[in-house]
Formats: structure tokens, sequence, C-alpha cells
């Protein structure tokens, strides 16, 4: 007897929410799961409405518990804000469902702590939005890594800028409070890049951390680390949140004893530089790149519908269908997903730690 498709669910329409809405209709159109999204929900009833006959789902609701409740969904995507995913994921998990919850996971470590033992005890799958896992090319320095003797790592950096991406509205909001957001630059997109920098380099055992609030607003627009790595070896991450007229780029440069490969993310120049010991440097583009991410994937591009590929190709969602991709394979297959709760808490106690040594101005060892 053939499976039944997987049912979806997603709660939070916004941008993170029509990105995956996008990659979730590419996997289907694709025929690379028997998917259906079944019911979407958000408090914005134009919205809803809209983005319900768009991509022709058959439920809308405006409550959140009323999605969860139906019937026809038994994997639920989280993609609201922040503030709101602890009960939800929460209410999910109980529920009995598989849940996705985009980054950040939580606003503190120990919320994401509490998060994922509901999850546990609940038994259910669980991932994180740590996407960047599935960039392309942080995919081909992985192959890299594994194809050739780059030796010990000597030193890790990432140097990433962004517009600030507040709209003039919650730019207001954000001088008096932060009770949406819960915190700046480092909780919502420094931890992308320490989940990357541990996934090279392994658990971090020491942080140090300067936080900065440059633009005058509540939560933080800048921030430097100093992590020292449980092999020895030291990273360093540099974030800034700026109000230039500059597209979002992203440095990354990785040293190691016989080797070294550096990742430009820049709009317009995608590629990846590596150079071994003895031999001349090398330049990897884009098309490379998303070959090595359908390898990752196990999908076959000779074999490969046009519009998968045309999906990977589009930076705009190819990170979030390579993720719900892995997520949704390994629930069909009963597999762990990858990443999961435990690898979004793993960032979120270097995160709280890089507060806390910013407050005190002192290292913090990771217990």
């Amino acid at each position: 007897m053939a499976k039944k498709a997987l049912q979806l669910g997603l709660i939070g329409i916004g941008k993170a929410g029509q990105r995956h809405l996008a990659a979730l209709k590419s996997i289907k159109d694709a025929g690379l799961l028997d998917i259906e999204i079944n019911a979407i929900c958000d408090a914005d009833e134009t919205n809803l409405k809209q983005t319900a006959a768009e991509f022709s789902i058959p439920a809308s609701y405006s409550s959140p518990t009323s999605l969860i409740d139906d019937a026809n969904v038994d994997i639920v995507y989280v993609c609201t804000p922040g503030d709101m995913h602890a009960n939800l994921v929460k209410e999910v998990a109980l529920s009995g469902k598989a849940v996705y919850c985009e980054e950040p996971l939580a606003r503190s470590c120990p919320q994401a702590r509490e998060m994922n033992a509901v999850a546990l005890d609940s038994a259910v799958p669980t991932s994180a939005g740590m996407i960047l896992r599935y960039d392309p090319f942080f995919v081909y320095a992985k192959q890299l890594l594994g194809k050739y003797d780059f030796g010990k790592p000597l030193l890790a950096h990432i140097r990433e800028d962004q517009q600030f991406p507040l709209d003039r509205e919650s730019l207001e909001q954000e001088r008096s409070e932060n009770s949406i957001p819960g915190g700046g630059i480092l909780l919502h997109q420094s931890i992308q890049e320490i989940d990357v920098l541990t996934m090279f380099f392994g658990d971090v055992a020491t942080v140090y951390a300067q936080v900065g609030y440059l633009g005058g607003y509540e939560v933080e627009d800048q921030v430097s680390i100093i992590m020292r790595h449980n092999d020895g070896t030291t990273s360093t991450l540099d974030s800034l949140w700026h109000h230039l007229d500059r597209p979002d780029e992203r440095k990354v440069e990785f040293f190691f004893e016989n080797g070294f490969i550096g990742i430009t993310l820049e709009s317009g120049d995608n590629h990846l530089d590596y150079h071994l010991r003895g031999e001349g440097p090398v330049r990897v583009h884009p098309q490379s790149a998303e070959a090595a991410l359908l390898d990752e994937l196990e999908l076959s591009s000779n074999n490969l519908a046009l519009s998968i590929q045309e999906s990977i190709s589009n930076t705009g969602i190819n990170k979030q269908l390579a993720l719900s991709y892995s997520f949704l394979k390994a629930v069909r297959s009963g597999n762990t997903p990858s990443p999961g709760f435990m690898d979004a808490l793993s960032a979120h106690r270097i995160v709280d730690a890089a507060y806390e040594s910013s407050n005190n101005k002192t290292p913090i060892d990771i217990l």
C-alpha cells in the first residue's frame, strides 16, 4: 500500500513563510516528495486569503490552535515572529505532530532548552531553521574537507553585514522596547554563523564578545565574537546591521595547515576559493556549488526535473528548499532530522554566553 502524502500546515506567512511556501511548492511540483500543503494561518486576513489562493491551499485559519488541531495536518511549520515560537512549538509538539521552527528557535537558551525538552518528551521529529548549513558553498566546503587533506584548522573568520532588517514602523517600536524580537543581530543573524562555525570546527569552550548599539536602538546592531573551540581552533565573527545603500554581504575565511577556503556571498558575486599547499588557487562558481548541494541531498542532477534545478539556482529559496527536503525526507523515512532542536540549542548556548560576556566584559566558559 502506498504511503499517504505528508500533510503540511504553516503558521505565519510573512517573508519567511512565503519563502518556505515557494520552496515546498517546488518540492511538490518536481515530485521529489509526496506532500500536500493543506492549511496556513496568519493574523493578516488579506494576506491569508491572497496566499491561500496563490498556492491553492484549501484551509486557512486566523487561530494557530485551529491549524494545529486540523486532522489534515501532521507536520507544522512555525514561521511567526520569534516571540511566538515557544508557545506554538510546545503546542504543536504536545499534539504529537512533527514541527519545523524558524530561527532563532527561542529568545534565550533556557527557553530553547524547555522547547527541546517538550519535543523530546512528545517524541516528535523537529527541525530548526539553520539554513546556512544548506548554502551550496558551505556544502561544497564540507565536501572539500572530506576529499582533500587540509590538515589541522588554524583560524576561521566570518564577517557579515546587512541593511537593518526592520521596517520604519518596527524601527519606531525598537526605540523604546525589544519585546518582539528579544534581541538584535546576535540573536537574529549571528546565530546562523555561529552554527556554521561549530559545524566546521566543533563545540565551543570559551566565548569572548562585544555587543554594540550603534544605531541608538534597544536591540544590538553590532557584535564581535572570539570563540575558542574544544580542539583549540580559534574562530572569530564580526556582524553589523547598517543603514547604507549596500547589498547584504558575507565573507568567510578558513585557514588550515595545508590549505585555505574562502567564501564570498555578495549580491551578484557568489564564489568559493580554495588553495592547497603545493597547488594553485581554484575558484568555484555557483553552478558547481549547486551540484554539490544536489549531491548532498542525494538527488541526481541528470534525472532532476528542470523546475527543481531552477529552484536550487534561486538563492532566494534554495536553502529553504534543501532544508525542507532534508527534514521531510527524514520524517518520511523515520530518521532523525538534521539540523534539529538540539543543534539550535547548542547555538543558543553560545549566543547567551556572548551576551553575558559583553555585559560582564569577560570571557565566558561554556560548560
